[in-house]
């Protein structure tokens, strides 16, 4: 972990689940009498001894008089079987590095190195963390910029550590011990190792759940898709399970056998998340009509797009219900973005770069509405570990560039065009009655072929879904998965 990881601002505690931290802390509990309550009459003895230079020295707790002695040689060995801690001369700066046998053990990156602010900012103990809230009872600006470890104890579940100094600027309202050197904290190897161990990118996919979409292309989609019965998908957990992990890898899953009554699309929905409403409404229907507002609800042939990119924040998960389907034509068609995106920099790196930098205007003027956004094409967000894509050719505006920028854009554009638009990488299927899409807006891109309305009906019935719903849905089922509670 890089040592200006205090820009991490929220609680490490977060990373593992509160039964977890919990469990964990209480057979800490039982290893020391009291890891988190050190008397402040004791931190006298424990600054004295942690004047000691002890870079590589290991120094074990004495509950009973808090005070920290070296065992860097003779009877107190190195548990070869635990993570090897080392502290640099001014105890500010923790080095872990796990043996080779254990899970947290990264060859490409085999110490993990923590900073004593991080450290103390994020202590998972219940007078950092609230029990019940899980939220933090400190402001990241009250931790000492000075503030050092003054002894350290391994332990088989974990590293306990006591400060050298109290929290800064406590309230009247707070309790002063706050202020007073000698707290004590437990960090469980599952948090500083497993969620907040390696690089960056690796915990934020550990504590996230920020995996690597799998990019797919039409043979791979037809081997994978998933098909999963409405009754599984609403009853039990495994089938919101397969469902949420199918959207995170790929993006699109169909419901199957799904009543066709009007409003059940809100209710498939809000098994994810609640509804996102929109100057749509609730849910609306996509049905050809006279004088149509928006090209969805005529029968023309609809391009590849994503919807509302006018908006600051676009919906990140849209479901589409059969109703009725009695028309020739009306094929839906999906393609993975990410797989044109990955394309596109493989081969025309130089183009890739041009739609990471450049805006593109979306916008919709019509029916008393009046909405416009600027975004690129291809969006990254290296803070979160996270790409989205924008395109929409139906809901573009006039581009805002200098003239002399302009063909280097369109040109740039036409080449990631050119592989939206290749049918080897898009999946087809034309949606029969009792039958819903769920896809991810801002990654999978969907069409539809035109169709005659005079030889039949076609019928669907949408909703969205924020990406906040969704994350929060798969990251707690995930928690919950690995937690053995699903």
């Amino acid at each position: 972990m890089l040592k200006n990881s205090t820009r991490l601002l929220s609680a490490a505690s977060k990373a593992v689940s509160p039964r977890l931290a919990r469990n964990t802390v209480q057979r800490a509990l039982r290893n020391n009498s009291k890891p988190h309550q050190v008397s402040v009459t004791s931190a006298p003895t424990q600054r004295q001894a942690a004047t000691r230079a002890f870079t590589t020295s290991t120094l074990r707790f004495n509950s009973q008089t808090a005070s920290a002695t070296s065992t860097t040689t003779g009877a107190h060995k190195h548990d070869a079987n635990q993570p090897k801690v080392q502290l640099t001369s001014d105890n500010t700066t923790v080095t872990l590095t796990p043996p080779p046998s254990s899970r947290y053990y990264r060859a490409h990156q085999p110490s993990t190195v923590l900073d004593a602010l991080w450290l103390r900012d994020n202590c998972p103990c219940e007078e950092c963390i609230h029990p019940s809230t899980r939220q933090k009872l400190h402001a990241s600006t009250q931790v000492p910029l000075d503030i050092s470890v003054s002894s350290w104890e391994v332990q088989p579940e974990g590293l306990a550590l006591t400060w050298s100094k109290g929290l800064e600027d406590v309230g009247d309202w707070e309790d002063p011990a706050k202020g007073q050197p000698g707290h004590r904290s437990f960090y469980p190897w599952e948090m500083i190792l497993g969620s907040y161990g390696g690089t960056p990118e690796e915990h934020r996919a550990t504590s996230r759940m920020n995996h690597a979409p799998k990019l797919w292309d039409t043979v791979t989609m037809e081997k994978q898709v998933l098909w999963l019965d409405y009754k599984e998908y609403m009853e039990t957990s495994q089938g919101l399970l397969k469902a949420v992990k199918h959207l995170q890898d790929y993006g699109l899953f169909f419901l199957k056998n799904m009543p066709t009554n009007d409003d059940e699309i809100a209710t498939a929905a809000e098994r994810i998340g609640h509804l996102r409403h929109t100057f749509y409404g609730r849910t609306w229907d996509v049905k050809s009509v006279p004088n149509a507002k928006n090209i969805a609800y005529t029968n023309l042939n609809l391009g590849l797009h994503m919807d509302l990119l006018y908006m600051e924040a676009p919906p990140g998960l849209q479901l589409l219900h059969s109703l009725e389907n009695s028309v020739p034509g009306g094929t839906s068609i999906f393609m993975d973005s990410f797989k044109a995106v990955e394309l596109l920099k493989q081969e025309h790196p130089a183009d890739y770069e041009i739609l990471t930098k450049t805006p593109i205007t979306f916008h919709y003027k019509n029916n008393q509405h009046h909405l416009h956004f600027n975004r690129p094409t291809i969006a990254l967000d290296p803070n979160n570990s996270t790409m989205i894509v924008n395109y929409a050719p139906p809901f573009q505006g006039p581009v805002e560039l200098p003239a002399d920028q302009m063909k280097a854009f369109y040109a740039a554009l036409k080449k990631f065009a050119a592989y939206i638009e290749r049918p080897d990488l898009q999946y087809r299927h034309t949606m029969r009655p009792g039958e819903c899409m769920v896809f991810a807006n801002r990654r999978v891109l969907h069409a539809r072929t035109a169709f005659d309305p005079s030889k039949g009906n076609r019928h669907l019935k949408g909703c969205y879904v924020d990406l906040d719903m969704f994350k929060d849905k798969y990251r707690t089922m995930i928690q919950a998965e690995r937690d053995g509670t699903l």
